[in-house]
């Protein structure tokens, strides 16, 4: 009962308020207990509940919906009088303190409706007198006899899992059932055919032996096609329907990603080109989608053929609906990367058909949810994702908010400000001196280039790898940048691993690309890395690929 923890002190908490709200639409102590007993078992499916919700808003509504599906009154109070959606109303609003949009949500009816309805209630009961009427509801509420009610609801629980354990043994014991009364039949059949067989051959020694006729083929269709199938051969009727084109002058919006089920690694995955400005966009509002990932080595069921050179086999995937970029009012448009871990198995992003962070594992395929689907506040201040040094963890940065989800068993938690990673709480400082730089995986450092024409006044001086210690928020190194036989300048791509840094190089004097560099953060020894796009963003996956 692990996944219950939590459930009996919530139970513990709420059931009062409950009662009194089931007593009130019900005005019958026994009918109340049953009303709030179903509508604790609701919250119970769906336990733990996510980080997002509120567990005693979704117990409420679950409350008013069961009342709403068998409606009962059984006191003599005026309250009870009252049609059942009406008494919801009052009750729900005046009682429970919920807005009349939210129960106009709830009930699927304009908001003036309601209004109406709240209006009515007050009129008929205390002639208008709003304020009398919550005062009495409370009264009423607060005389509910109220037993302990975690001790059965953990009891329903315990019985409804020992309910699915044996049903689940059922459903396997049924196949297992099928085939080895399927197989004795046929046993049977063939004992049977063989005795019939012999004792025929004593019985009618002398007569001619029944013969096997074969079965008649169809003949030909004049055209050579298998006839009266509508479809090509090798191909199935019911999976030869085409996907349904978009309509003339829209672009068809990316249907949510499937991974592919692959031995195969991510190497690196670098951005789809984006179209023109076109109409403008809503704050929030994905303006760009689409990621292409580099997988090696071998090939996935989705590769592109014909990529295998000098003994190694490398493929490509697209990932349509990984988001690119977000519209902000201020005009910016910033890039949003995808997070690869660094075995290259996994990788998270931002969806644009199911607007909400998800990851997906290549190895498994299994697929889990990092976030809620987003709104325009969550993305107000900045979002991002990244992934832990071991690939389990995965942390959506909301603004202020930090959702971390612990990718082997799907638990979702909140990160207090006060656990998050130094880098993050550098991350003004860092920007506002270097613009650009790289946090490493465990956070305690960051990688920028330095010197030369820098953000901030406090790192210029002469052009070098800096490594920063972000908690003292001082440069710990200052390394040369790699040589690339030319004056050239250097941008941060990201870290490698624990020491190394990827550095892109280009001409000083335009934009011309001169390749990527791994650079040790302790040594300064750089080596050039080959077989990557030097010309094109792109984040990297499994070192071990490089």
């Amino acid at each position: 009962m692990r996944r219950y923890i939590g459930y009996r002190e919530f139970v513990q908490r709420d059931q009062r308020s409950l009662v009194g709200t089931a007593l009130l639409l019900t005005g019958s102590h026994e009918q109340a207990i049953r009303l709030v007993l179903r509508s604790f078992h609701t919250v119970a499916l769906s336990w733990p509940p996510p980080v997002w919700e509120n567990p005693t808003t979704h117990a409420q509504i679950a409350l008013y919906r069961r009342f709403l599906q068998r409606p009962s009154a059984a006191g003599a109070t005026a309250l009870v009088r009252l049609p059942a959606r009406q008494r919801l109303l009052v009750v729900a609003c005046l009682h429970d303190g919920r807005t009349r949009a939210e129960m106009a949500a709830v009930l699927g009816v304009p908001e003036e409706t309601v209004r109406t309805e709240i209006a009515e209630a007050v009129e008929t009961l205390t002639k208008g007198d709003e304020k009398r009427l919550v005062a009495r509801m409370a009264t009423a509420a607060g005389e509910a006899s109220v037993p302990d009610l975690s001790a059965l609801c953990v009891r329903t629980l315990k019985r409804r899992r020992v309910r699915g354990v044996l049903l689940t043994v059922a459903a396997a014991l049924v196949p297992v059932a099928l085939i080895v009364a399927f197989t004795v039949l046929q046993r049977g059949e063939v004992l049977n055919s063989a005795l019939g067989g012999r004792g025929g051959v004593e019985a009618i020694e002398g007569h001619e032996p029944v013969r096997a006729i074969a079965t008649p083929t169809p003949a030909p269709s004049p055209t050579g096609s298998p006839a009266d199938t509508g479809a090509s051969p090798g191909t199935t009727p019911s999976k030869a329907a085409s996907p349904k084109a978009a309509p003339p002058g829209t672009t068809a919006s990316p249907a949510p990603w499937r991974a592919p089920r692959t031995s195969s690694v991510i190497r690196y995955a670098v951005p789809a080109r984006c179209p023109g400005e076109g109409t403008p966009a809503r704050d929030g509002d994905v303006v760009c989608a689409g990621w292409t990932l580099r997988l090696a080595p071998g090939a996935s069921a989705n590769a592109a053929p014909g990529d295998c050179e000098g003994g190694s086999c490398e493929s490509t995937v697209s990932v349509p609906d990984a988001a690119q970029r977000l519209a902000h009012g201020d005009g910016k448009r910033p890039r949003l990367d995808p997070a690869i871990s660094r075995d290259g198995r996994r990788i998270a992003y931002l969806s644009a058909a199911e607007r909400r962070y998800v990851a997906h594992d290549l190895g498994s395929g299994v697929k889990r949810y990092l976030s809620p689907v987003l709104v325009p506040a969550d993305t107000e201040k900045g979002t991002l994702v990244r992934v832990s040094p071991d690939g389990r963890h995965f942390t959506v940065v909301l603004g202020e908010r930090r959702l971390r989800t612990d990718f082997t068993t799907g638990a979702l938690t909140s990160v207090p400000a006060t656990r998050e990673l130094p880098a993050d709480r550098a991350t003004p400082w860092l920007s506002e001196r270097y613009g650009t730089w790289a946090g490493s995986p465990n956070g305690r450092y960051a990688a920028a280039v330095g010197g030369g024409k820098a953000v901030h006044r406090d790192a210029r001086g002469p052009l070098g790898l800096h490594v920063i210690d972000t908690a003292a928020r001082r440069v710990l190194r200052r390394l040369p940048l790699p040589e690339a036989g030319r004056p050239a300048e250097g941008a941060v791509v990201s870290w490698l691993n624990g020491r190394e840094v990827v550095v892109r190089m280009s001409a000083a004097d335009g934009d011309e690309p001169l390749g990527l560099f791994r650079v040790n953060a302790v040594t300064g020894r750089a080596h050039r890395l080959a077989g990557l796009p030097a010309d094109a963003a792109l984040v990297l996956g499994a070192a071990t690929a490089l």
